[in-house]
C-alpha cells in the first residue's frame, strides 16, 4: 500500500503549511532520549511522503538527528490556523542537486535583501520520510478539499492556446501578461527581458500598474527577481512583512544620468513569485507577479507559472527565427517644433529636450534610426538589417533585438512625443519622426 493512502492527512492537502508562512517546529531526540525543541526556517513538501528541512544554524538538532533519526515537525496552515504533526524518519542530506537548489533560491533572496549574505545560508536539505500525518485536534479542524487537477489543466491549456496564437514577440508578452490575470488572477506582473553580458533585466512589460516601469531595471542576485535569474530557478517569497528591505534593494539597482525609472511594486507587497524564462539553455527573462495577500502563491502557483514560461520561452525562440527581409526608404512630413536629441556614448544614454529617454543597446539603436533619417531620410527598417549591422555591436542573443525594440517603442510611448516606431508587418517596423530634429553627441 503506497504512503499516499496510509497518511492519514495527504501532504499535497495541506500545501499551504510548506509555504513558510508561519514558522515550523522540530522536535529531536538525543541519544540519552532528552528532547530538543526549535524553529525551522522552512519545511519543503518534495513529494506524496517525503519532505525537506532546511539545516541552517541548528547544530543540536543535527546531532540528535544523527544519533536519532526520528523527528517529529508541527507544521501550521496559514489561512485557518490547523496544525499538523508530521514524524519523520530522516534519510538523506542534500548539498546540491535541485532540492537544495530550490530551497537556496528562497533563503538567498532574504539573505540578499537583509546582508546576511554568506552567513544566512543554506547549509543541507534534510531529506526526511514522512510516516504519519495528522490534524492536531482543535476546533473546527477541517481539512481543505484538495486541489482539483481538471481545472487546473483547463486553465493550462486555454493559457496555452492564448499563446500560440501570438505572431510576434510584443504580442506573446502581452498575451502571456493578460493569461496570467484573467485564467490564474495575478492581477499584477511585470516582464523583464535578461541582458547576460551586463548582468541585468531591464523591464519591457507590466500589468496592474501605474506607471507602468518600462525600461527599469535589476541587477542579477538583487532580491526576488535577480536571485531568480542568477539561479535560473523560481523563487517564491510568502510573507514579505520581514522583508522591507526590497524596495531599497530595488531601488539600489537603478543608475546613470538623469534616470527615474523605478520597478513597479506594490506599496504593501507580502507576497512574490519570480518565474525565470528559459529556453536552449539561455535566460531569456523573468516574470514577477506580485500580491498583498500573504501566501497568495503556493507551490501550484509555482508549478503553474513554470510550465507557462517554458512555453513561451520556445515560443519566442521560433518568433525571433521569423523574420521578414523587406526595407524602403521614405520621406515623413516634419512637424514645425524641433526637438534637441542627445546621444551620450559613455553608456548609450539617449535624452529629447534634456529628458532622460534610454539608455544602454536600446538607446545605440534608436541613435542608429535617427541617423539613417537625418543622413537618408530612411524610415522603414527591418530586424534582418539591424542585426547585421556590425557598428551596433549587438550582444550575441538573437532575443536582445526583438525585446529592445519593444522596449524602445514602450518608451517613446511614454516619454517622447517626437518620435514613435510602428509595427508594419513580422521582422519590419517604421519610425515615426513627428518633429525637426537636432541630433547632438556629449563627450
Amino acid at each position: 500500500m503506497s504512503a499516499r493512502t496510509t497518511l492519514a492527512v495527504a501532504l499535497e492537502d495541506i500545501d499551504g503549511c510548506f509555504q513558510g508562512i508561519v514558522p515550523s517546529a522540530i522536535c529531536s531526540l538525543s541519544a540519552d532520549g532528552k528532547p530538543n525543541v526549535t524553529n525551522l526556517s522552512l519545511v519543503h513538501r518534495i513529494d506524496a511522503d517525503h519532505v525537506g528541512l532546511s539545516r541552517q544554524f541548528f547544530n543540536k538538532t543535527v546531532r540528535n538527528m544523527v544519533a536519532n533519526p526520528r523527528l517529529q515537525v508541527l507544521v501550521v496552515e496559514p489561512n485557518t490556523g490547523h496544525q499538523f504533526r508530521l514524524d519523520l524518519v530522516h534519510e538523506d542530506t542534500l548539498t546540491e542537486g535541485p532540492q537544495f537548489d530550490r530551497m537556496e533560491a528562497r533563503l538567498d533572496v532574504v539573505a540578499s535583501q537583509s546582508g546576511m549574505e554568506g552567513v544566512f545560508r543554506l547549509r543541507g536539505v534534510d531529506v526526511c520520510r514522512v510516516t504519519s500525518c495528522e490534524q492536531v485536534p482543535g476546533p473546527d479542524a477541517a481539512v481543505a478539499s484538495p486541489t482539483r487537477a481538471l481545472e487546473r489543466t483547463a486553465r493550462l491549456d486555454a493559457c496555452s492556446r492564448r499563446i500560440v496564437q501570438a505572431s510576434t514577440v510584443d504580442e506573446l508578452m502581452e498575451a502571456a501578461l493578460r493569461a496570467f490575470d484573467e485564467l490564474f488572477d495575478y492581477d499584477r506582473s511585470i516582464y523583464l527581458a535578461a541582458d547576460a553580458e551586463t548582468g541585468r533585466l531591464y523591464t519591457v512589460a507590466s500589468r496592474g500598474f501605474e506607471p507602468s516601469g518600462v525600461g527599469a531595471e535589476v541587477e542579477f542576485e538583487v532580491g526576488v527577481i535577480g536571485v531568480a535569474a542568477s539561479r535560473r530557478r523560481t523563487v517564491r517569497v510568502v510573507n514579505a512583512k520581514r522583508e522591507r528591505l526590497y524596495s531599497t534593494a530595488m531601488r539600489s539597482t537603478l543608475s546613470g544620468p538623469g534616470e527615474d525609472i523605478r520597478l513597479p511594486q506594490l506599496d504593501d507587497v507580502m507576497s512574490e513569485l519570480a518565474v525565470p524564462i528559459v529556453a536552449r539553455e539561455k535566460l531569456l527573462g523573468v516574470f514577477n507577479f506580485q500580491s498583498a495577500t500573504p501566501g497568495r502563491f503556493t507551490a501550484e502557483d509555482e508549478d503553474l507559472a513554470s510550465v507557462v514560461a517554458r512555453q513561451i520561452g520556445l515560443m519566442m525562440v521560433l518568433l525571433q527565427m521569423e523574420t521578414v527581409e523587406v526595407s524602403s526608404a521614405k520621406r515623413p512630413v516634419r512637424g514645425s517644433s524641433g526637438a534637441v536629441v542627445k546621444y551620450y556614448p559613455a553608456d548609450d544614454s539617449i535624452f529629447v529636450d534634456d529628458e532622460y529617454l534610454i539608455k544602454g543597446v536600446a538607446g545605440r539603436l534608436l541613435w542608429r534610426l535617427l541617423g539613417a533619417y537625418l543622413d537618408v531620410h530612411q524610415t522603414e527598417f527591418t530586424n534582418r538589417q539591424l542585426r547585421l549591422d556590425a557598428s551596433l555591436e549587438l550582444p550575441g542573443y538573437k532575443d536582445n533585438l526583438e525585446t529592445r525594440l519593444i522596449l524602445l517603442r514602450k518608451r517613446l510611448v511614454e516619454r517622447c512625443d517626437a518620435l514613435a516606431i510602428e509595427s508594419t508587418g513580422r521582422g519590419k517596423f517604421r519610425l515615426v519622426v513627428n518633429r525637426e530634429l537636432e541630433l547632438q553627441v556629449v563627450r
